[in-house]
């Protein structure tokens, strides 16, 4: 068979193309790594780096969420334990001028004090964030969510809502909580039930926080029913005697429904008889005429709180009845204060759970973004001494044949005629 002159260049450059197409693939595997340089020659292996690294950049994007998950929970954490100390700070000066020792001045300056504590508060409830988000406004973030009046009333503009990032295909985790659940809806009083006293009291008797005795029956009837009680006292001296009236609305039957001796330090069970829901106790000694009013707990905002404590220090009266009405109005505050401090603390257990989540999450998602990265690398990175042997081999079989091709490209007849 001949060969033509044609022929052969064709098939000789065929040769050395392939020989350069092959080091060309070699030398790409050797400077990246990998195996994969032309995903048409593994076309299965390609599909399979392809869904491998898909998964580790939503784990990556996973990863940078429980990041970001971990940074708003310590944040809010970190401000609620500071709004905690402030409570703590409010109830300490607020038992130091629950006695009778106190002079004007003192009220004076632990009122100053309080409105301190009031602006501090509304800060703390208007963190914000490195980007600018306001923690505490539910959904609202860009919104600030707290507005404080000059009457010392506080607004809430933003919602109940929680921001959340996914830390997971199908898991999403709070960052954030609402305001209004932290500082504007825990129930005043002991959480159950709250006392007043009228402020016509003229004696000097105050009524403790209470007790619940029976918390189904109390519920019904104070706040299923509305039902509220009245406790009136009469009479002077060693013969003081008190009646107990019920109603709704603030207004009460002119028939008691219970009376009797009174002794101070008592405690008054309501509903009387023999098994009441609640106990009062009355500790000092009341004028004739004074009364108090139990009545279901409703929501009292922290706000509303420190700025009882400070109204109540700014009256600086100190007859026997003024005094009273001060000391139950600091008892009072004690009491809705310790119900923030509970509702404060549960908040802060829940974000404490948060946070334990966030972090388990990413040690799995770490362990799993391992396990799929050594995957990829078993499936695509080169063998270096096979890979370098291969090379060596395929430019020495190159070069052999371009000298090759060099040489029998000069041959011709005509160097022998």
């Amino acid at each position: 068979m001949r060969i033509s002159t044609s022929q052969f260049y064709a098939a000789s450059l065929t040769g050395i193309l392939n020989q350069q197409n092959t080091l060309n693939t070699l030398s790409q595997q050797l400077s990246t790594g990998s195996t994969l340089v032309n995903p048409s020659d593994q076309p299965v292996a390609a599909a399979q780096n392809v869904s491998l690294t898909g998964q580790i950049n939503r784990l990556a994007n996973y990863t940078q969420n429980g990041q970001n998950a971990q940074n708003a929970l310590q944040l809010e954490s970190a401000t609620l334990q500071s709004v905690t100390t402030l409570v703590s700070q409010a109830r300490q000066l607020a038992v130091q001028m629950n006695n009778g020792t106190v002079n004007s001045q003192d009220l004076q300056n632990a009122a100053t004090t309080m409105q301190g504590y009031l602006q501090q508060l509304a800060q703390y409830a208007n963190t914000q964030d490195g980007q600018g988000n306001y923690l505490f406004a539910g959904s609202k973030s860009a919104t600030q969510p707290f507005t404080l009046q000059a009457d010392g009333t506080v607004l809430y503009q933003g919602d109940g809502g929680q921001n959340q990032l996914a830390l997971g295909p199908s898991l999403n985790t709070p960052i954030s909580d609402p305001g209004n659940a932290l500082f504007m809806n825990a129930r005043a009083g002991n959480g159950t039930f709250v006392v007043g006293a009228s402020g016509s009291n003229t004696g000097g008797a105050t009524a403790g926080p209470g007790t619940v005795n029976n918390t189904a029956l109390a519920q019904q009837t104070l706040l299923v029913d509305g039902t509220q009680y009245q406790i009136t006292f009469s009479g002077s001296g060693n013969s003081m005697s008190y009646a107990v009236s019920s109603g709704t609305g603030g207004t009460f039957s002119s028939s008691p429904m219970a009376s009797g001796a009174f002794t101070p330090g008592m405690s008054i069970g309501l509903p009387p008889g023999a098994t009441p829901a609640i106990t009062v106790p009355i500790v000092g000694i009341p004028a004739a005429g004074d009364s108090f009013t139990v009545s279901a707990s409703g929501p009292q905002s922290l706000f509303q709180t420190f700025q009882a404590l400070a109204q109540a220090f700014s009256a600086s009266a100190q007859t026997s009845g003024s005094n009273a009405l001060r000391a139950q109005s600091t008892s009072n505050a004690l009491a809705s204060l310790d119900q923030n401090q509970t509702n404060l603390l549960s908040a802060q257990a829940s974000i404490g759970s948060r946070l334990q989540q966030v972090q388990a999450v990413q040690t799995q998602n770490a362990s799993l973004t391992l396990q799929l990265q050594t995957q990829q690398t078993q499936l695509t990175s080169i063998n270096y001494p096979q890979v370098i042997t291969d090379y060596q081999a395929s430019l020495t079989a190159l070069q052999a044949a371009q000298k090759a091709f060099t040489q029998v490209q000069g041959l011709s007849l005509f160097q022998y005629l």
